[in-house]
């Protein structure tokens, strides 16, 4: 008999991931129908909730069974005197998945998203992940170590550390903000100090162009750029590196190629100028510099604006209760916040 299970996604953010999950789901013979948005699924046929789960794992994203909803109310056929003699049962909580924190670093997208969400479910033992982009965090559920989940991001080419507790996630998660800020801040600086002069004079002198009498200054000027790129821009060519083991491409990988072909084409111009043409001879060092900077200038002000929104949300965190009553067959009683589980009441 058909059926209809809802189930809520996780790891979505296009439309082309969206027809991804539904082109998997309506591949299987006991599907008659799949409704897909980014963050739930209606799923009609023969088929478990288990076996669509581990569809779309397969197909590279999460999924969980959603809560079904409560049905109406109907008359009882049972009489009230025997419903009173009817023990009143609380459900427990089960206790029988671990979850394990980590703090994340190198994504920049939502694309990094998908691909460390996937290299966490795919670790045995893992029941369930959520990465969240702005926080930089993620939520893992199952048996798996943090060891190995710590792993498994690396080695998808970017950073994890193991949180213990939520005050430690907090407190890390401002030490990294305020040293991420700063690190951004003076690689702007120092790229937008090289970039701006040489844009300036090359737009008034109208002198972008190499010749017998400017060659030297531009060699000059060409390695203070590639200082810049080292030092202000290296962590775009490693972040590119990373993904060029794993094959695929992210934000870095199009900062570096575009800042390492500008330079490369304009260091060969100024070493080999009789190799191109009078009117091609064109230099484009301010271009390298000038785009390292103003990137590392957006990303300071979004760590910025994260810290201050993290800070926010830490002052509403705050106002939570440490202890919450909970209702036991001997009655009320305060238990620790952090004790509290789904069922109880």
């Amino acid at each position: 008999m058909s059926q209809t299970i809802d189930l809520t996604l996780d790891g979505l953010s296009c439309g082309h991931c969206v027809k991804r999950v539904k082109e998997s789901l309506e591949q299987r013979p006991d599907v008659e129908l799949a409704d897909v948005t980014v963050t739930e699924a209606h799923v009609t046929g023969t088929a478990s909730a288990d076996a669509l789960i581990e569809t779309i794992k397969q197909a590279g994203y999460g999924a969980t069974l959603s809560h079904p909803k409560a049905k109406p109310l109907t008359e009882s056929s049972i009489p009230s005197e025997a419903l009173a003699a009817v023990p009143h049962e609380l459900p427990v909580a089960t206790a029988d998945e671990e979850s394990q924190q980590l703090l994340l670093s190198g994504m920049s997208c939502a694309s990094c998203v998908t691909r460390v969400q996937h290299a966490l479910q795919s670790v045995p033992g893992v029941t369930q992940a959520r990465v969240n982009l702005a926080e930089r965090t993620a939520l893992v559920m199952g048996s798996a170590s943090a060891a190995d989940l710590v792993q498994a991001v690396e080695k998808a080419g970017y950073g994890a550390e193991a949180i213990e507790d939520d005050i430690k996630r907090r407190e890390r998660q401002q030490e990294t903000a305020i040293a991420t800020m700063k690190r951004f801040r003076w690689q702007a600086i120092v790229a937008l100090a090289v970039g701006i002069p040489v844009m300036v004079w090359g737009m008034i002198g109208d002198n972008m162009m190499v010749t017998d009498d400017n060659r030297s200054l531009w060699l000059a000027i060409g390695l203070i750029t590639l200082a810049v790129m080292v030092f202000a821009g290296g962590h775009f060519y490693r972040n590119a590196w990373k993904s060029l083991l794993n094959g695929t491409a992210t934000m870095d990988t199009l900062v570096a190629l575009g800042t390492g072909v500008a330079w490369l084409y304009s260091m060969s111009v100024n070493l080999w100028p009789q190799w191109f043409p009078m009117e091609a001879r064109h230099l484009y060092y301010e271009a390298s510099a000038m785009i390292i900077g103003l990137i590392n200038l957006g990303h300071m002000l979004e760590a910025r604006a994260r810290q201050r929104s993290s800070k926010a949300l830490e002052k509403l965190l705050d106002l939570t209760p440490p202890t919450a009553r909970v209702v036991t067959e001997d009655g009320e009683k305060s238990v620790p916040l952090a004790d509290v589980q789904p069922g109880m009441l």
